[in-house]
């Protein structure tokens, strides 16, 4: 009953921190996409990389859900479209990195889209999080 109790209260006092911030969490993180392929040759594999790298005080857990959902052209195409934390470089990671693999379908300027939703934890709330990044590929 106790432990009811203070989970209970927990979750009112997690209500109440996120009802008085209308985006907990919003400014929260950074995507990093160093190491993402700029241009490629029609036909060459390259990578679309990502790093999810929360700011102080939030932190990202790892029971927590991620996924990223890629959006392609035409010009690219992918060996997955949907990938989750567990195809991280390393899944234990504070800071999750992914290596995206991609192939130069098409050659001209392409763009694709990785749209994200995770969680960004700190030691009240946990908030939910939808970002979508946009990576720039010339293929030759």
């Amino acid at each position: 009953m106790k432990r009811a109790a203070a989970v209970l209260a927990v979750l009112i006092a997690a209500g109440a921190a996120a009802a008085a911030e209308p985006n907990p969490g919003a400014d929260g993180y950074t995507v990093d996409t160093a190491g993402s392929a700029r241009v490629l040759h029609k036909g060459q594999k390259g990578k679309l990389v990502l790093a999810i790298r929360p700011r102080a005080p939030w932190h990202l857990d790892p029971r927590a859900p991620l996924s990223i959902k890629l959006e392609l052209p035409a010009g690219l195409t992918a060996e997955k479209a949907t990938v989750g934390r567990k195809d991280a470089v390393d899944p234990r990671a504070e800071i999750p990195r992914f290596e995206l693999p991609v192939t130069a379908a098409a050659a001209g300027a392409q763009e694709a889209k990785a749209h994200l939703k995770f969680f960004l934890c700190r030691d009240t709330i946990c908030a939910q999080q939808t970002a979508t990044v946009a990576f720039r590929v010339a293929v030759k």
